[in-house]
């Protein structure tokens, strides 16, 4: 009995123990992970009112060039050229100063000299900047100046300050941390206080920071000392300190600017709560867990039985992903060289983190042919001055061609407007232009044979024939003879074959450059596309031959049983440029040539001519 009640009491200090070191680890843990988060948000306000300053002086610069050309002696010029700069981005006033430092203001009124600042004796010596002070204006309030050179042939010839409200520096600082219990300060290397964020738990420290913890007694005189001299050495860095009975955590970073850092701050009563929520909630964890346990051990055995199926479909899932690469580029215009970001595996077979445009032909082999003009369209697009570009090609990947998206933004010189890069990306999207393609074609095709409707084909020959630029085309209508018979004496099923053997022997004799149409029962239609270089009477030969293969091949028997029907075909062209130009005027004129094949006793063909247009009439109306 005595030896067990050891061995409990033994256990119950072990978990005593246990606890509190468990309870000290977390407490270091949540400190750690506050100062970092001090830190980050420190840095954030920095980083935020660095920018906020940029993008102020970039806009202030951008209106100094407005002075240029302005003599700066010409009070009247000058005046005229302040009062269209009077409104724009968050400041109050616009003034501009000579090079004595005497100041103008929009009414043309000498209203100080500010030779003596900093801020414009920097501004003389070319370089943009902020007063490192919050001073006050006319109308007394606080503002924060900020000056930029006026250049005029590279020389300074003046400076344009402008003012903004102290309240813009505190909308800065308007976002609350760690629930409205953290708050921070901008101050400059003296302590004086420039802005700070709102939170019940911020200490007022009047107008300078430094000056309240030495007449506090909060931090000593080296510690003050080793935080100026880490502001002015623009370190970040952190400290606890104790003001009455409460901690505090507090972390400084540099803005970058005049000696300026933000100071974020955390009271201790905070971090002590989140630690205890920490502990509670691993405590009951624990407990969670361990009545978890049997149920876990259950699920162990369960997903060993099913791994060989989750295997599989881990395979496919990679298999999945991969084939959804996307590929970022950013291509350098100086050095004419690619570099590439991600898995890149999938198009070249391995890691390819840069490519030369001298060996781009490695990516144009995985191009489709027709899709080969990409680098052509590229030169055209950079040539035409957008900064936008987007097409689809297809690329051959694993042995097939998958559709992607190829698209790039162009980034430009801001003064000469030359391009300096593009940078964009790869994005496979063949399920998508798959899906796009079935419903075009399911819009723009004859059902049962698979061809060109007859809208369709008026579409494709009217685009084609507007950017033929002297390219040559031959029209052809055909006409299935005794088709009907087909279909009254044999069937509607052999009369459906008759169509579709028809349009697969259409498929054969003509390339996918030509338009091939059914525009009606037994009616197709044919586009045959020539290159102009051809000669005249290679162009006819080319025609001709043609037409006598498809009245050959296009010659054919159906039976069932005792009935026979022979299906032939007559045919009628026309020919563009030479006899018309427009859809209709080819229709109608190889329409004739077809009303004349069909007198001259069918099965045959006939070139259009201005005798069959006097003398014929049309087969279609």
């Amino acid at each position: 009995m005595k030896r067990r009640f050891f061995i409990l009491i033994i256990l119950l200090a072990s978990v005593i123990v246990s606890f509190f070191i468990f309870q000290n680890r977390i407490t270091a843990l949540v400190y750690a992970n506050s100062i970092s988060f001090l830190e980050e948000t420190a840095s954030l306000y920095a980083e935020t009112f660095k920018i906020k300053l940029n993008d102020q002086l970039f806009i202030l610069e951008n209106k100094a060039r407005s002075f240029e050309n302005v003599d700066m002696d010409d009070q009247e010029a000058v005046r005229k050229t302040i009062m269209s700069l009077r409104r724009m981005g968050d400041f109050k006033r616009i003034y501009v100063a000579d090079r004595s430092g005497e100041v103008m203001n929009i009414a043309g009124e000498d209203i100080g000299n500010i030779s003596e600042t900093d801020y414009f004796k920097s501004a003389m010596q070319g370089e943009a900047g902020a007063d490192s002070y919050i001073s006050m204006d006319e109308e007394g309030e606080r503002i924060l100046v900020l000056a930029v050179p006026i250049f005029q042939n590279s020389r300074v010839v003046g400076v344009v300050t402008g003012t903004f409200a102290y309240s813009v520096l505190e909308n800065i600082f308007s976002v609350s941390t760690f629930s409205g219990n953290g708050y921070a300060y901008l101050i400059n290397d003296r302590g004086r206080i420039l802005g700070a964020s709102q939170s019940e738990n911020r200490l007022w420290y009047s107008d300078n920071w430094v000056d309240f913890f030495v007449e506090n007694k909060v931090l000593d005189i080296p510690a003050i000392d080793k935080i100026r001299d880490d502001i002015r050495a623009g370190k970040t860095a952190s400290m606890r300190y104790q003001l009455g009975n409460q901690e505090r955590i507090m972390v400084y970073a540099p803005v970058g600017l005049n000696n300026w850092s933000v100071v974020s701050i955390m009271t201790a009563d905070f971090i002590n709560a989140q630690q205890r929520k920490i502990i509670w909630s691993t405590v009951i964890l624990i407990l969670v867990l361990l009545a978890l346990f049997v149920f876990t051990g259950y699920l162990f055995y369960k997903i060993i039985n099913q791994s060989e199926k989750v295997a599989k479909e881990n395979m496919r899932y990679v298999t999945t992903t991969k084939s959804l690469k996307t590929l970022v580029y950013e291509y350098d215009f100086a050095s004419r060289v690619i570099e590439f970001s991600g898995d890149t595996s999938f198009l070249f077979g391995g890691k390819m983190r840069q490519l030369s445009l001298e060996n781009f032909n490695i990516v144009e082999k995985l191009i489709h042919e027709s899709d080969r003009n990409l680098l052509s369209h590229l030169r055209d697009f950079v040539a035409s001055g957008e900064t936008s570009y987007r097409s689809e090609l297809r690329l051959l990947i694993g042995g097939e061609y998958v559709w992607y998206q190829f698209s790039g933004t162009l980034i430009k010189d801001k003064e000469s407007g030359a391009p300096v890069k593009m940078i964009g990306n790869l994005v496979n999207v063949n399920a998508q232009v798959v899906r796009e393609q079935e419903f075009k074609e399911m819009a723009e095709t004859d059902l049962l044979s698979g061809l060109l409707n007859k809208v369709s084909l008026e579409k494709r020959i009217t685009e084609w024939t507007a950017a033929a630029d002297g390219s040559v085309g031959a029209f052809y209508i055909l006409d299935l003879d005794n088709f009907k018979q087909v279909n009254d004496k044999i069937g509607h099923s052999a009369g459906d074959r008759a169509i579709c053997d028809a349009a697969n022997k259409l498929n054969l004799v003509f390339s996918e450059r030509d338009f091939i149409a059914r525009i009606g029962g037994d009616e197709f239609c044919v586009f045959l596309t020539l290159p102009s270089t051809l000669p005249e009477n290679k162009i006819q030969e080319i025609i001709a031959e043609k037409a006598r293969v498809l009245n050959s091949i296009l010659h054919e028997t159906y039976c069932s049983g005792d009935v026979t029907v022979s299906v032939m075909a007559s045919i009628g062209i026309s020919l563009f440029p030479a006899q018309a130009k427009t859809y209709k005027d080819l229709f109608e004129r190889a329409d004739a040539a077809l009303y004349h094949v069909k007198k001259q006793g069918k099965n045959s063909f006939a070139m259009y001519d201005e005798s069959m247009k006097e003398n014929g009439e049309s087969i279609y109306g």
